[in-house]
């Protein structure tokens, strides 16, 4: 039998800025936290020093998420692991950074005891593209862990109207956040007080001035910096859809978390948008403005259409993202 994981050292891009990297983070440190005794490292956010070369040193197992910018950081500071370690791979890895420059991160990849992925379709990517082993490449769906909220709706500022369309994305370009404004403006014509609010961090400062921008032009269009995770549930429940405009995805926690909400998806067609979504069953898929101004409009104005997407989005939930499956499925992989 292995012997059993008390130490985990865990490195994440981010922790404290609201990105999915960090929620991840949260996420996992939550669940695993009563399992094992983790230690969290923001290497974008943190400063390294000799307490987290002793962590690592201690470390049973090292648990790295996004290989590629955890490559680049390495780098930096001449770093070698020297325990075993597991990758969690996200979208961005697999689809940009891997495809981009395969010969730099595919030896990392290769030398770690696991790695992990959000969907058999990235799966399918690292095994098929990149020749990594089938039964090395392991399929975790993420879940979905919204601390409780301490705001309130005063402090978020949230817009009138109605129907409310909600995009929770960072500012960058993979993100797509002003691709639903042609769509919004045309469904002003039988909603002419739709209000559409993207919330984000500022990761972009071209993207970030043609949002501005785009706020002047149109009334209805605001744009809110991100909020705290504790935070989010607020925003969901002001909504009334839930928007991923992504270009390319891994797994969108933004999804998930609304389906577990009670609240319909409509997202562009990608990967992990894939992995989550089946069409017309517990949310809507698009990839051209009229096919999300269809979707929005299908939604909004047939209640039985409505209702559908949330029962089957929260039944979705249930099955396949509960936190209880994910930690138990990273504890099996740390065990073994």
């Amino acid at each position: 039998m292995s012997n059993p994981i008390k130490r985990v050292m865990f490195f994440t891009p981010y922790y404290y800025q609201n990105r999915g990297n960090a929620t991840t983070a949260r996420r996992l440190e939550h669940g695993l936290s009563d399992e094992v005794n983790i230690n969290v490292f923001a290497y974008e956010e943190m400063a390294y020093d000799s307490s987290v070369i002793q962590c690592m040193e201690n470390a049973d197992v090292i648990h790295i998420l996004q290989f590629a910018r955890f490559v680049d950081w390495a780098e930096n500071y001449d770093l070698t692991l020297s325990k075993p370690y597991i990758v969690t791979s996200g979208g961005t890895d697999i689809n940009h950074s891997l495809a981009e420059d395969r010969n730099r991160y595919l030896p990392f990849l290769i030398k770690a005891k696991a790695v992990t992925v959000f969907s058999n379709q990235a799966k399918s990517m690292l095994v098929k593209d990149h020749g990594l082993k089938e039964e090395f490449v392991h399929v975790i769906p993420q879940s979905v862990y919204l601390p409780e909220t301490g705001g309130s709706e005063e402090e978020l500022n949230l817009p009138a109207g109605s129907p409310n369309i909600l995009l929770p994305a960072g500012l960058r370009p993979v993100k797509d956040v002003l691709f639903a404004c042609k769509s919004i403006q045309k469904l002003k014509e039988d909603f002419p007080d739709i209000t559409f609010l993207i919330v984000g961090a500022n990761l972009d400062q071209n993207v970030y001035c043609q949002v501005h921008d785009a706020t002047k032009r149109n009334s209805w269009l605001r744009y809110s910096s991100e909020v705290d995770l504790s935070t989010m549930k607020e925003l969901y429940e002001w909504a009334d859809i839930v928007l991923n405009t992504s270009i390319s995805e891994g797994q969108p926690t933004s999804i998930l978390e609304a389906m577990s909400l009670g609240k319909p998806v409509i997202a562009r067609v990608n990967t992990g948008n894939s992995s989550i979504i089946q069409q017309h069953v517990n949310g809507m898929l698009f990839q051209t403005h009229e096919e999300l101004y269809e979707s929005l409009k299908k939604v909004l104005s047939d209640k039985n259409v409505y209702e559908v997407l949330v029962k089957n989005g929260y039944q979705t939930i249930v099955e396949n993202h509960t936190i209880k499956q994910e930690i138990n499925s990273y504890l099996h992989l740390y065990k073994h």
